[in-house]
């Protein structure tokens, strides 16, 4: 299925294009950065018993989200160029021609990184109170004692460019993926569009 068919939280940025006759031709990406980047959405969300990434659309789909988002250029651009430059250095290989294993050496600590951020932001979001009650941090909340502050690294540090980028990348490879009908359809098993004529009581007691 084309990139067409996408229908993430981004595609009111991308604008309508007619369906291509043959192969994609990137808008934004050259060549060799987006074959790292067709790569890269494939080891995120590989082929299994279900499409992979790449059949599904998304590398089309993330090329037009970052031509429409110039936000996303200058680090986009500079994450493939870190990918492809450490695969060289650390397996003297092509970032395409890596094995499951130096995938993971070169992704996993990104991938780790990125979710110890988001507790880390998620955490600084929260104070907890006595008997156990946790209480969202309000601007205006003085009330509530205060909870130590939580060390996030600032997004703008050079050194932490590949978990920036790796964060946008495996975000638009879902936003893509799970909106395409590749991914809705068979991935999730999507059935919407259909007449219900009642919905089913809640049986939990607390609810």
């Amino acid at each position: 299925f084309a990139s067409e068919e996408l229908y993430g939280q981004h595609v009111m940025f991308v604008p309508a294009q007619a369906p291509a006759a043959g192969p994609y031709t990137p808008s934004f990406f050259a060549p060799d950065e987006y074959a790292v980047l067709v790569r890269l959405t494939d080891v995120i969300i590989p082929e299994t018993d279900t499409p992979g990434a790449s059949r599904a659309g998304v590398p089309e789909y993330i090329d037009r989200v970052v031509t429409a988002n110039k936000e996303h250029q200058p680090l986009a651009r500079a994450g493939l160029a870190w990918l492809a430059a450490e695969a060289r250095r650390r397996f003297s290989r092509d970032y395409v021609s890596l094995d499951e294993p130096q995938h993971a050496a070169l992704l996993q600590p990104l991938s780790d990184a990125v979710d110890r951020t988001a507790r880390e932001q998620q955490q600084a979001r929260y104070r907890s109170a006595p008997g156990g009650r946790i209480y969202y941090v309000a601007v205006t909340d003085a009330a509530q004692p205060a909870r130590p502050a939580v060390a996030v690294r600032k997004d703008s540090s050079e050194a932490v460019m590949p978990e920036r980028f790796f964060r946008l990348i495996k975000s638009l490879t879902a936003d893509g993926y799970y909106t395409s009908r590749l991914g809705l359809l068979e991935e999730l098993g999507y059935s919407g569009n259909k007449y219900l004529p009642g919905f089913s009581q809640c049986t939990v007691p607390e609810h």
